[in-house]
């Protein structure tokens, strides 16, 4: 029927068409991943991290801070494992004679570094670098200064501060304690075989050269200002016996739990505070939602087809 259709209303008809199927072949694109996490996370038995095996692996612990690391949130200075920053600015835009705000990013920033995940029976690192992230504490605050005076929100602020504020500060955290689901990819390192003697060597000779004046004092035996051919190898001799009694040290050292993102990327890399019944439930109706509303724009494509093709 393309005869009866104008060149404007053809156009139009054929742009119909083509988003139409882009939108169907989206939302079963959609369905597909979704349906498959649904079932990932149904299916995969929760380990525990005592006698985990290696490799892609589900979990179920509370989120702990590393004693050598304590993260706080940039913008509230909350204490946190995980947090998510935005720093918005308001702008008023004159178009058409019509007037309207927006909000442009000033300032992003998610953490990536590392938190402890405690289930009991042992511990592990989580890099949640790559992560989907799923968190259910959320601030929200208004201030006049493009970064925030206020700090420690324990509330969102009012309502009279946010239409009046030129900056609105937002994160995404995830608080020490919270009890977290996680399903990625496990490997379990032992720090003696993370660095080798060779590698301890290398490491040590290379601090040495950029000390040069306690380089010399130490084995420049005949005074001459310079490290000789003979003098070098006592030094690399002197660098060996100390690597190797480094690596002795490291192999009484406890093995490391660690979890990141999958190699693979059809394995989903998940950190939640919703539980997995939870999850389970949302990927199941993210699933179904998207499989009918795939189905349902591909039927209006065969009637476009039908009455205008």
């Amino acid at each position: 029927m393309n005869n009866f259709l104008s060149g404007s209303a053809l156009e139009e008809y054929e742009y119909i068409l083509i988003a139409s199927v882009l939108a169907a072949l989206a939302g079963f694109y959609y369905f597909v991943r979704e349906w498959k996490r649904w079932h990932l996370i149904k299916d995969t038995p929760t380990a525990r991290l005592r006698s985990a095996h290696q490799g892609y692996v589900e979990l179920e612990g509370r989120g702990k801070l590393s004693e050598d690391h304590i993260i706080y949130a940039p913008l509230s200075n909350h204490k946190c494992v995980w947090y998510q920053s935005l720093i918005e600015c308001k702008e008023t835009i004159f178009h058409k004679k019509r007037t309207r705000t927006q909000w442009k990013i000033l300032y992003r920033n998610t953490s990536d570094h590392p938190f402890l995940l405690d289930d009991g029976t042992g511990t592990c690192m989580v890099n949640p670098d790559g992560a989907e992230i799923i968190s259910n504490e959320k601030l929200i605050w208004h201030g006049n200064t493009e970064w925030p005076t206020r700090t420690k929100i324990l509330d969102n602020g009012s309502i009279a501060m946010a239409l009046t504020s030129r900056y609105r500060y937002s994160e995404r955290l995830i608080l020490p304690g919270q009890r977290l689901y996680i399903i990625g990819h496990l490997k379990t390192q032992s720090p003696s075989t993370e660095r080798s003697v060779k590698d301890i060597k290398r490491e040590l000779i290379t601090d040495w050269k950029r000390n040069a004046q306690q380089l010399l004092e130490r084995f420049d035996t005949n005074k001459d200002g310079e490290i000789n051919q003979a003098e070098w190898e006592i030094a690399r001799q002197s660098a060996l016996s100390e690597a190797q009694a480094i690596h002795q040290a490291l192999l009484n050292e406890p093995e490391i739990n660690r979890v990141s993102k999958p190699s693979n990327n059809q394995r989903p890399y998940i950190i939640s505070v919703r539980p997995q019944t939870e999850l389970i439930e949302k990927y199941r109706r993210n699933a179904s939602i998207a499989l009918i509303s795939s189905f349902s724009i591909m039927g209006y494509v065969v009637w476009l087809l039908r009455h205008y093709g």
